[in-house]
């Protein structure tokens, strides 16, 4: 009898070290005409891009689909369908075409700093730069419950397409952000 024990916790212990790490995963949809406001510092080089931003939009859970939303509302015509889980909020400063010292990366966009209050689990911040390919990493730079996520490592985005928006002439942006399991 000792041996199977030691067997199949030797066993277990195998198993749970060859596992890969959990990931949990969040959709942000951000309306740009109503949940983001914009600095009149532009760009012209640019096409008038606006210098900086913030923004504050819904949380809703990895699952949720936004390829068809009109509005990033929870429910009703054109919404997610889905629960929002917490609100995200977003500072950044427009980077593209910096640095000029050395030449740019094309995929460089914005600067920024990101918070995710995920409702009575906690929260967590990531910062770092977005890019305007499909996937690119955040940096974690802290967690108020590291069960929740780790309070330090990489988070990865990934762009989503979404619907048209109902609210107003700007895009609706919409991501996913994954990030690797807390202890």
């Amino acid at each position: 009898m000792k041996t199977l024990i030691k067997f199949g916790l030797a066993a277990a212990m195998v198993f749970a070290t060859a596992m890969p790490a959990m990931a949990k995963s969040w959709v942000v949809c951000l309306d740009q005409n109503k949940d983001a406001r914009f600095s009149d510092e532009k760009t012209p080089a640019l096409t008038g891009t606006p210098d900086f931003f913030v923004g504050a939009a819904p949380v809703y859970p990895g699952g949720a689909n936004v390829s068809s939303v009109t509005n990033c509302a929870q429910s009703g015509t054109g919404g997610v369908g889905r629960s929002a889980v917490g609100t995200f909020f977003a500072f950044g400063g427009l980077v593209a075409g910096l640095p000029q010292s050395i030449t740019p990366n094309a995929n460089d966009v914005f600067y920024v700093v990101w918070h995710f209050r995920i409702n009575g689990r906690g929260a967590f911040d990531t910062t770092g730069i977005v890019r305007s390919s499909s996937t690119y990493s955040q940096t974690i730079t802290g967690s108020t419950n590291p069960g929740l996520v780790p309070t330090h490592g990489f988070a990865t985005i990934t762009n989503l397409t979404t619907g048209t928006a109902s609210t107003g002439p700007a895009p609706l942006a919409a991501f996913k952000i994954t990030t690797p399991e807390g202890p």
